[in-house]
């Protein structure tokens, strides 16, 4: 295998299959109605989110969406206090989208993305995320991680078709929630080393384009472990785009094999 090459955030787009913006900066939530608009200009928006990321994020978007004269309805808010990736709280949510015809607008984590990201494919219709923590890899992923019948099952459906991500918002969140998201990319390298043993065996050829993306920033995106912890933009901004690249690359092979190994 070649030295890897680093591709830009519009390569690693390019390559992915359904998502296709990508923003990531500080006091960005504004930036959210332009990017709505933009997908999906008649239709109105619902905020989906629990108690705290509507705090932490869902409330600023959703004054901002009706500051740019964006339609929405009654977000819908989970008050679940044992709230995680679910089935039974997928149902709830795809009942409540069967009712109008308002795009999720998926504020939060990664329960909540998955959440949405399954309801509104069986409601058939795309969302938006505005990630509210930097904690793992699958919000560009494509596929919902959901438990069901008592076990955790991958459910295919596609990734959001945009996403914002606002480093103050990013900054705030628990740090163990950054350190999940670094342990997240760490583990690209020893997924890298994986796909090397099955290509060297002949078992599963290295395809270059998935592989770049995710690889050819690696090491500088975990470079800065403690600035990560203090919240740094700059060490916040290279995480996350470390991990939404990751998602990227599964998007264009229609497998984990880019970001997570054997």
């Amino acid at each position: 295998m070649n030295v890897s090459q680093r591709l830009t955030t519009s390569d690693a787009l390019a390559a992915a299959q359904e998502t296709r913006a990508l923003e990531i900066g500080q006091n960005i939530l504004g930036r959210v109605p332009s990017m709505f608009q933009q997908y999906f200009a008649d239709l109105p928006a619902v905020v989906v989110a629990d108690a705290r990321t509507f705090a932490a994020a869902g409330q600023t978007v959703l004054e901002a969406l009706h500051a740019a004269g964006q339609s929405t309805i009654d977000p819908f808010i989970f008050a679940d206090e044992d709230l995680h990736a679910e089935h039974r709280f997928v149902e709830r949510l795809e009942a409540s989208l069967r009712g109008h015809a308002a795009i999720p607008l998926a504020v939060g984590a990664g329960t909540i993305n998955d959440l949405v990201k399954l309801a509104a494919h069986r409601c058939n219709r795309q969302y938006l995320c505005v990630a509210t923590a930097a904690s793992m890899d699958g919000y560009t992923a494509y596929g919902a991680s959901i438990t069901y019948q008592g076990s955790k099952q991958t459910f295919d459906c596609p990734a959001p078709i945009g996403v914002v991500v606002d480093l103050d918002v990013i900054a705030a969140a628990p740090a163990d929630m950054k350190a999940w998201g670094f342990a997240d990319l760490l583990a690209k390298v020893t997924a890298g080393v994986d796909w090397i043993v099955a290509d060297l065996l002949e078992v599963e050829p290295i395809v270059a384009l998935p592989w770049n993306i995710v690889q050819g920033g690696l090491r500088q995106a975990v470079s800065d472990p403690d600035g990560i912890g203090a919240g740094d933009p700059s060490a916040l901004a290279g995480l996350v785009e470390g991990l939404m690249l990751g998602g990227f690359a599964m998007q264009a092979m229609r497998s984990s094999r880019p970001a997570s190994g054997a």
